[in-house]
């Protein structure tokens, strides 16, 4: 019960265990600054109503505008 009681700076590989938590922290942090910022421009861009690649051209019909009675 004695090494249950071991202060955790002196485990072995303590230090390393830490420095990977902080990158993984750092790179979730940016993970999610980098998905906001997407969505605000794809909000940014909706709300201004500027189309996206594959948006057909205005005043173009689709290719079942005439199959309709």
């Amino acid at each position: 019960m004695a090494g249950l009681t071991v202060a955790p700076e002196v485990l072995p590989g303590t230090p390393f265990a830490r420095g990977l938590q902080e990158a993984a922290g750092a790179g979730f942090a940016l993970y999610c600054a980098s998905a906001f910022v997407i969505i605000a421009v794809k909000l940014w861009f909706a709300v201004r109503g500027v189309p996206g690649p594959g948006a057909p051209a205005p005043g173009a019909l689709g290719p079942d505008a005439g199959s309709r009675p």
